[in-house]
């Protein structure tokens, strides 16, 4: 018996998922998915924690090094 392995080759899944190759799209996707995860252990509104997820994406994208 001969086997055959064959590696396929990785691409990451922002280059392979249809929703996530715009950058714009994929990032508030993945706000909405971390608030929602989140609003369901804490109780809190997916709303206002979206709006501090993208509150705080917005500042470090601000910040600029010396």
């Amino acid at each position: 018996m001969f086997t055959i392995i064959t590696r396929m080759k990785s691409k990451s899944l922002a280059n392979t998922n249809f929703y996530l190759r715009d950058k714009l799209k994929s990032d508030k996707f993945i706000a909405r998915s971390i608030a929602s995860s989140t609003a369901i252990e804490t109780g809190e509104s997916i709303y206002k924690i979206e709006s501090k997820i993208t509150r705080q994406r917005s500042a470090v994208k601000r910040a600029k090094l010396a």
